[in-house]
């Protein structure tokens, strides 16, 4: 996990996603723009090399970042 270089934003980014959290959800919860939090979540998966969020979920459990 050390050498994908996630964020805090990003962190946040996976735990509202783990939470079950919308774009526009957390957007609000975030105060950003729904453009700001969906370009996180695109890097996020290209970081971790998914396709989906649901993906990103899972290989965020996997990797130690979400317990």
């Amino acid at each position: 996990m050390t050498d994908l270089n996630i964020t805090p934003r990003e962190t946040e980014i996976i735990k509202l996603l783990c939470d079950g959290k919308t774009g526009p959800e957390m957007a609000t919860i975030l105060s950003l723009s729904i453009h700001t939090v969906y370009t996180y979540q695109v890097r996020l998966r290209e970081k971790f090399g998914v396709y989906k969020d649901t993906a990103l979920v899972a290989a965020a459990f996997r990797s130690g970042l979400i317990q």
